[in-house]
């Protein structure tokens, strides 16, 4: 068996306990919703949100359950949420001059989230004011201002818990900015979504925007080369085997990414109606935290600045199925057995729905193969009259966390087992989620 070679640093072990994110996506084009990009840019005298309020914002996110979020400083049209020094077309020249960078990362620290920053590479102003006389782009006018504006949110703002680079960087020799560089200067613990090599921590996409992780979902993945897109790193699967520590990061939009405006990443006031539910929103966090990854739904303010009701409701109704049904368990157990297995024991049969399992990540991620059993009471079907444990499900990747829904099963006793992994792992802990059930048995068939 191969080594293991990649190994989680402090930041990212941080990060993968985050499990839950919110991506509040605004810019400009909220107040020209007709607006497609390649056109005449958005004048900055549309910018007006009146009631903006980053703490109802925030707010909305810490009922969900996030422990993060991040803002779109500066989106596809170029126009920057922060008074930039860069250039003009930003929010002190609006109508309403609020830093809203500043205001958010305040509200995010107020009530305990932890704040990181979307920054768009590419924009319509940006190649405006970077188009030579020849048609042509200036790559390094474009290059300056690009690392000059990271720089001014980095050191201006900051600390973040993440930048969030949509697409990739281009790497350097390819003549894109020197990202690798700036942040090894200013700041070399960031964790960096599309990072490439160069840059410590970096994340990868999951390869859709529908919330949702492969089943077997590795912390491990490699940086892509030449003739493959050479930006980010691989696919959502990643392999236990690869050298770089790039987990996975799945982004979906609250509103229905098929039928909503953008793809259900901006605003509008016709969208209501394509507001996923809690109940969707909480299938979907079990296809990505429950698969190893952190999941980051997108939220989209109004032309008022504020987080529209029916977004409000589906938020708080995530956090509530959450804390209801993942948060309080009937059993679970954190020692390891013969260094291969845990196990949770009840007096009685109970009602299950879920079943979560964590791995000890801190020195990489170990086991290959895994086996969730229940206890089988010997009187039922045993012929040796002794109890059996039957399969209830399998896999390979388990990483930072792995839930498996397991719709109301019936055990009194339930068990992980290691069967293949490489040397030294560990589980960190096995809990069961579900009810206790009141009743009596005959007494021939106590267990």
């Amino acid at each position: 068996m191969a080594d293991l070679r990649a190994k989680p640093t402090k930041e990212m072990l941080e990060w993968h306990n985050y499990e839950l994110g919110v991506f509040f996506h605004y810019d400009i084009e909220v107040f020209q919703p007709d607006y497609s990009f390649g056109k005449e840019l958005i004048p900055v005298s549309l910018w007006n949100p009146q009631k903006l309020d980053t703490d109802q914002w925030v707010r909305t996110a810490k009922a969900a359950g996030a422990r993060y979020a991040l803002l779109t400083a500066k989106h596809g049209t170029g126009f920057c949420l922060w008074p930039t020094k860069f250039h003009d077309y930003h929010v002190g020249n609006a109508p309403v001059s609020r830093d809203i960078v500043g205001e958010f990362m305040d509200s995010c620290r107020k009530y305990g989230i932890k704040p990181g920053l979307y920054y768009s590479l590419s924009s319509d102003h940006l190649d405006k004011i970077c188009t030579g006389k020849d048609g042509k782009v200036d790559q390094k006018k474009k290059n300056e201002i690009l690392l000059g504006q990271v720089e001014e949110l980095v050191t201006v703002y900051g600390p973040l818990a993440e930048i969030w680079f949509d697409g990739g960087i281009l790497r350097p020799e390819k003549g894109g900015p020197d990202i690798p560089g700036l942040l090894a200067r200013i700041a070399p613990d960031l964790i960096c979504f599309g990072g490439c090599p160069g840059i410590k921590n970096v994340l990868r996409w999951s390869g859709s925007e529908q919330g949702v992780a492969v089943p077997e979902c590795w912390s491990a993945a490699h940086f892509l080369t030449d003739p493959e897109r050479n930006n980010v790193t691989c696919d959502s699967v990643g392999d236990p085997a690869d050298e770089v520590w790039a987990p996975v990061e799945v982004d979906m939009p609250v509103r229905d990414v098929m039928y909503a405006y953008m793809g259900g990443w901006m605003y509008h006031e016709n969208d209501a109606d394509k507001t996923y539910s809690s109940e969707y929103l909480f299938e979907r966090y079990l296809t990505s935290v429950g698969r190893n990854a952190n999941l980051l739904i997108g939220c989209v303010p109004d032309r008022d600045g504020l987080i529209s009701e029916d977004q409000v409701e589906s938020f708080v109704g995530l956090g509530n199925l959450v804390n209801s049904r993942l948060n309080v368990h009937i059993g679970m157990s954190s020692e390891m057995l013969d260094n291969e297995k845990m196990e949770v024991w009840f007096d009685n049969p109970v009602d299950v729905s879920y079943v979560e399992i964590m791995e000890d990540q801190t020195d990489g991620q170990k086991i290959l193969e895994w086996v969730l059993e229940t206890r089988w009471p010997a009187y039922w079907c045993s012929k040796d009259k002794k109890d059996q444990w039957i399969p209830v499900a399998q896999g390979n990747s388990i990483g930072h966390k792995r839930i498996i829904s397991v719709n109301h099963l019936r055990g009194y006793a339930f068990r992980v087992r290691i069967l293949r992994s490489y040397e030294g792992a560990v589980l960190k802990s096995l809990r069961v989620f579900g009810n206790k059930i009141p009743m009596v048995f005959h007494e021939h068939m106590n267990v």
